[in-house]
């Protein structure tokens, strides 16, 4: 199974690299391949994914907006790259601000064997 997590960001980077170091560590035990997507809305600092020590996430990439459109235009943009140039089964939109906790990740995986 290929999950992509696609996070949303708009100027903070720190926050956004913070929650992937914690979606590799909640993710190490389950056997599925994780892939991340960071769409940046047209960040006006610094745009440096500055992640350690992956192991478990396959690929991370990032998308650039060439204009500030917001949070959920952003989402249905990395939608619309994933859709067409992305091998996946499942999509979990995640808030870069530390909002969605890695913790439930297992819950939807829970919920996907459920169903």
């Amino acid at each position: 199974m290929n999950i992509i997590i696609l996070i949303p960001v708009f100027n903070d980077f720190k926050s956004v690299t913070k929650l992937i170091e914690e979606i590799d560590i909640n993710i190490s035990e389950l056997k599925v391949t994780f892939s991340v997507i960071v769409v940046n809305d047209a960040s006006t600092e610094e745009k440096i994914l500055e992640t350690k020590n992956l192991n478990n996430i396959k690929s991370l990439k990032l998308i650039n907006m060439r204009n500030n459109t917001g949070h959920t235009r952003c989402i249905a943009a990395g939608l619309k790259h994933i859709s067409e140039n992305e091998q996946f089964d499942y999509v979990i939109p995640m808030d870069g601000d530390g909002e969605d906790r890695p913790e439930e990740i297992r819950n939807f995986l829970e919920k996907i064997k459920d169903n």
